[in-house]
């Protein structure tokens, strides 16, 4: 597995500074970009595609609510990890049917946010894997259809596939 990209979009500073230092500490090669709103981050979501995303539900502007909606049109397989000092069970239902992979209360548990996140880059890294093999299969699939298109043009004398 390559370096996890994690982006972590939140309007509080302390937040920015502690949570990325966390990952760097215990997830090893981590590269954590960070936004301090929901336009910063959809800048950077459009230049590179993280392995995960950590935002914040309350804030200034659009809200976390907006950017999960927003993110899942633009990357759909990423996970995103919604993070509030709200603990609103309404909020938690919204966020999880909007799509978030998990609904982290502040203060974060570090332990369990940091195997959750690892869990989540594991699962988009084998779901990525997937997806190229099965491009892969049908790349090799349509090769064959077509050498075998072209052998039955080349060689009309013979029975076709099918035929006695």
């Amino acid at each position: 597995m390559t370096a996890p990209h994690v982006l972590v979009v939140d309007d509080d500073p302390a937040l920015l500074q502690g949570l990325p230092e966390t990952l760097r500490l215990r997830m090893s090669g981590v590269t954590v970009d960070t936004a301090d709103s929901a336009a910063t981050a959809l800048d950077r979501i459009a230049a590179r595609d993280y392995d995960a995303i950590v935002t914040d539900i309350r804030m200034p502007g659009m809200d976390g609510l907006a950017l999960l909606a927003e993110i899942r049109a633009r990357r759909p397989d990423t996970p995103v990890f919604m993070v509030t000092g709200h603990g609103e069970r309404e909020l938690a239902i919204r966020a999880l049917r909007g799509g978030a992979c998990d609904f982290i209360q502040k203060p974060i548990d570090r332990d369990y946010f940091v195997a959750a996140l690892y869990r989540a880059i594991r699962a988009l890294v084998r779901n990525r894997r997937v997806k190229d093999r099965q491009v892969a299969l049908q790349s090799c699939a349509d090769e064959l259809e077509r050498i075998v298109q072209k052998l039955e043009r080349e060689l009309p004398a013979l029975p076709r596939r099918g035929e006695s």
